[in-house]
């Protein structure tokens, strides 16, 4: 499984971002959800490979994407919460794995094992295909029941009726249904609360008060360790999905498997010099730093979503069939649901203060260098008057959830391809920076990522680069992701291989 040495084609993600919410996200902000973009978001292409056409898979994969970006540009958010994302790409690939394991010889299933496999003379494409786009219909009309218009004319597109009732119940259509409710009827009671909009269950409050994004109030901080929700545009942050932290994974044995050394005290001489390590990357801002830190931001789905196009790089990449895709996107995505529990696990664990209110907190009435906000680069000013280059998101600092996500990716496709080797790149165009428009880049910045290993390490770094995670949540929460990919990849061998879990 070696891959060829192919030089990598850079796409504009942005461009290609655009052009697809303009056919799918535009739908479903008319009230009117009635198709997504099958091709193409973030797949790149190898040199000699941009004809070829995706397996269902991928198609599905896409689709999913353009479920979960049409839902939050419809009320108006520029990305959905990770954890519920990961969830739901894993969720989806899990009811496609499933159908596509009875017409494999070997693989088992999740739910059924190997009681629905079906006889050699019905393990075809054409059957795989269409167990699978069943399965992967009725997980997305679960998952986003507002949505059903809109998976119905995916299903279509394929060649499949999403009317369609009844027949046998070994027909390919019914196997893929009825896996996918045994997925589904699983996963409705994995404590995430998917039945209930995915509220909150453990009834948590911050010890701190809101801080209006703007205007810092030290006056407000009781306990400066601890997250503080901001106030952005006159809304309050509220904690994205505590519960995560105890919903059932795929292979940890428990939630908290892995966890990460507790942040610094405060106050203590390890966490000022964290504090110092920031200032220092935010006055020293370079062109590419920020390109890196918007990147990663991760617009389509984040942070999951910048996996989704690891994998469907590595797919087109290696020739991929149906057959390879069902595994792969499976078991990624089961390492990305699991990565989002883990380190929830540990948010939970230690509910850490953000840099954008420790710093400014801890550096009220100094002197210091730093980035001014867009366009006006490294100034002098109060410490208190400190701000992240990036949006902050909705969630305590320690663990980096992007470390995490990426760090697992990064091992399961290490191991899944049987090479670290990954060959993708990013032209980031002179002026196409959200935050300072016009301005960053001065000059086209090619991001690359010769190996997985490297493209982890980039998305960890981002978040120093943005201003929102600390180094003592970046590397280790890579180092966890890693352990993550490893035991998850792990179990997925095992039912590629025929032994039920």
């Amino acid at each position: 499984m070696t891959p060829p040495s192919v030089p990598a084609r850079p796409l504009s993600r942005r461009t290609a971002i655009a052009a697809a919410f303009g056919a799918a996200g535009a739908l479903a902000l008319a009230g009117t959800p009635s198709a997504w973009a099958a091709e193409t978001r973030t797949g790149r292409r190898a040199a000699g490979t941009a004809d070829a056409d995706p397996s269902v898979v991928v198609r599905w994969n896409q689709a999913t994407m353009d479920a979960i970006l049409a839902k939050y540009h419809a009320t108006g958010a520029v990305f959905g919460p990770a954890t519920i994302n990961a969830r739901s790409l894993a969720v989806v690939h899990n009811c496609i794995y499933d159908a596509w394991a009875c017409y494999d010889r070997v693989a088992v299933g999740t739910r059924f094992g190997g009681d629905l496999r079906r006889p050699r003379s019905e393990r075809t494409p054409a059957n795989k295909n269409e167990a699978i786009s069943y399965a992967a219909h009725r997980a997305l009309c679960d998952l986003y029941p507002d949505q059903t218009p809109a998976a119905d004319s995916m299903l279509r597109s394929l060649g499949y009726d999403p009317a369609r009732t009844g027949g046998p119940s070994t027909s390919p259509a019914e196997i893929g249904r009825r896996t996918a409710q045994a997925v589904l009827d699983f996963r409705h009671q994995d404590g995430a609360n998917q039945l209930n909009a995915y509220a909150d269950t453990t009834g948590y409050q911050p010890l701190n008060q809101p801080q209006d994004v703007t205007a810092f109030d030290p006056g407000l901080i009781t306990s400066p360790a601890h997250w503080t929700p901001l106030i952005v545009k006159g809304a309050t942050q509220h904690f994205v999905t505590p519960q995560f932290a105890t919903t059932v994974p795929f292979a940890l044995e428990r939630p908290d498997q892995f966890t990460v050394p507790a942040p610094p005290a405060h106050p203590s001489s390890r966490l000022a010099d964290a504090v110092a390590e920031l200032v220092g990357i935010s006055a020293g801002l370079t062109d590419e730093h920020k390109a890196i830190a918007e990147f990663w931001l991760d617009a389509d789905v984040t942070p999951p979503g910048a996996q989704q196009a690891w994998g469907r790089f590595v797919s087109a990449r290696d020739g991929y069939t149906v057959d390879e895709d069902a595994k792969l996107f499976f078991g990624l995505n089961m390492a990305e649901t699991d990565a989002a529990i883990g380190s929830w696990a540990v948010k939970r664990r230690y509910d850490f203060a953000r840099p954008s209110t420790l710093i400014p907190y801890e550096l009220r009435g100094q002197q210091i260098s730093a980035w001014g906000g867009p366009g006006k680069g490294t100034v002098t000013m109060d410490g208190v008057n400190w701000r992240a280059y990036v949006p902050v998101p909705a969630f305590p600092a320690t663990v980096s959830g992007h470390s995490t996500f990426s760090g697992a990716a990064a091992e399961f496709l290490r191991r899944f391809t049987g090479s670290d080797d990954f060959g993708d790149s990013y032209l980031f165009k002179a002026g196409t920076s959200t935050i300072e428009p016009g301005l960053t880049p001065a000059t086209d910045i090619t991001l690359t990522w010769p190996t997985f290993t490297a493209a982890a390490a980039q998305a960890g770094i981002s978040r120093l680069y943005g201003g929102m995670h600390w180094s003592f949540d970046n590397e280790p929460g890579l180092a966890m992701g890693h352990q993550i990919g490893r035991v998850v990849h792990c179990k997925a061998e095992r039912y590629f291989r025929g032994y039920s879990n």
